[in-house]
């Protein structure tokens, strides 16, 4: 499969309210980069302009029949795009990296840990990126919230760049897949960091639009496969093996923190880090309590 140059959008091509500097974004996903940085044996890969949602996109396929080999979607725009708890994910057009992979699980169930061993591979993965083209963002700028989201920490502070989906499919002869979706801004313009709710950040932040669209495709490509590697390794090992890894990235070492279970709060206090299975560790009146993800949510509190 040999390459296909990418060919930029006009900075005059940009529509009102797109950065003229991110027009380039806007042109088609050219799916042989795609799949030629994706590098998966037998992967089936999809590029569309817009969509409801990837993930819901391959949830229904391999709810039909589940994946032989990865699938990878990736899109421009997402209508309905949707983050952890069903949150929305919001993102205008071009403006993010927006792609999802299924793949057949090894295991009856997700392996634990999963979701955490995804976000730190992005994250290993970004860094190397962003180095690759002669930025050094700092070792501890690519940062992860528990349990799904990617952070860039900067002087101004931290907020959010991406985040993870991790679902799981069950077709009608019972095979299992995991599908995985994953958003990283690119750009973001005024109306979507007000529209966010929390802190954003996107890769602009640390480099020129200019560097990133040239090798678009390939980032995504190399990403999507650093999601299947990480599913992977946890299907084979466990989360153990990633834990110190993910504790060094991890945002919130001995800061305040509290829980929430659907929006009632459930415990505040020190968190600790997480443990070989990926479940939180919050230190709660002198005593070290765990939590799984499930509808759990951490936000930070004041203070260390």
């Amino acid at each position: 499969m040999s390459p296909v140059a990418a060919r930029p959008v006009p900075a005059s091509a940009a529509p009102a309210g797109v950065p003229a500097d991110a027009a380039a974004f806007l042109a088609p996903l050219q799916p042989a980069l795609l799949a030629a940085a994706f590098a998966q044996p037998g992967a089936e890969v999809q590029a569309v302009q817009a969509t409801g949602s990837t993930n819901n996109d391959l949830l229904q396929r391999a709810r039909e029949a589940a994946p032989v080999a990865p699938w990878l979607r990736c899109a421009l725009e997402q209508t309905a795009g949707r983050g952890r708890l069903g949150r929305r994910w919001f993102a205008a057009p071009g403006s993010a990296f927006l792609f999802s992979v299924a793949l057949p699980l090894v295991q009856a169930t997700p392996p634990v840990g999963v979701t955490l061993a995804v976000g730190l591979a992005l994250a290993e993965r970004l860094q190397l990126q962003i180095e690759g083209l002669g930025v050094a963002p700092g070792a501890d700028a690519l940062q992860l919230k528990w349990p799904n989201d990617l952070l860039l920490s900067t002087p101004a502070g931290r907020a959010k760049l991406g985040g993870v989906l991790a679902e799981l499919a069950v077709d009608r002869r019972g095979r299992r897949s995991l599908v995985v979706g994953v958003g990283i801004n690119l750009w973001l313009d005024p109306a979507a960091r007000g529209s966010i709710g929390q802190a954003a950040a996107a890769l602009a932040d640390l480099l020129p639009l200019a560097q990133l669209a040239p090798v678009r495709e390939r980032w995504i490509g190399e990403l999507s496969a650093a999601v299947i590697g990480a599913v992977r390794a946890v299907e084979a090992q466990g989360f153990m093996p990633r834990q110190a890894d993910y504790m060094r990235r991890f945002a919130d070492l001995n800061r305040t923190v509290e829980l929430s279970e659907r929006g009632v709060p459930v415990a505040q206090g020190r968190a600790l880090g997480v443990d070989g299975d990926g479940l939180l560790l919050v230190e709660v009146a002198g005593r070290i309590r765990s939590f799984a993800s499930g509808e759990v949510t951490l936000r930070a509190g004041a203070g260390r």
